[in-house]
C-alpha cells in the first residue's frame, strides 16, 4: 500500500501546521514568564522611585514644620511687642495729658 505524493502532502502540512500551532504555543507560553519579570522589574523601580519621593516629601515637611515652628514664635513675640508699644503709647498720652494740665494749671 504506497501512498502516493498527494495522499501524503496533507498529513505533511497537518503535521507541519500543527508543529508550527505547538509551537506558537510553547512560544507564547515560554515570553509570558520573561513579561512577568519585565512588570515586576518595572513595578520594583517604581517603588524604588516612589521610596525615594517619599523620603525627599519627609524631608521637606520636616523642614517645613521647623520653618512654622519659627515662624509661629516671631508671631508671638511680634504680638507681645505690639502690646507693649500700645501700652507704652498710652503712657505716653497720659504723660501728655498731664504736662498740659501742669502748664494750664501754672501757665
Amino acid at each position: 500500500m504506497m501512498m502516493t505524493l498527494r495522499e501524503i502532502l496533507p498529513v505533511i502540512v497537518a503535521v507541519l501546521g500543527s508543529g508550527g500551532l505547538l509551537g506558537g504555543i510553547y512560544a507564547l507560553l515560554k515570553l509570558r514568564p520573561e513579561a512577568g519579570q519585565i512588570v515586576v522589574t518595572a513595578a520594583q523601580g517604581a517603588l524604588i522611585v516612589q521610596t525615594g519621593v517619599i523620603d525627599s516629601l519627609r524631608i521637606e515637611n520636616d523642614r517645613l514644620r521647623q520653618r512654622v515652628s519659627s515662624l509661629e514664635a516671631l508671631r508671638e513675640e511680634n504680638e507681645g511687642l505690639r502690646q507693649r508699644v500700645s501700652s507704652l503709647e498710652s503712657q505716653i498720652h497720659e504723660l501728655q495729658r498731664e504736662v498740659r494740665e501742669n502748664r494750664d494749671s501754672h501757665g
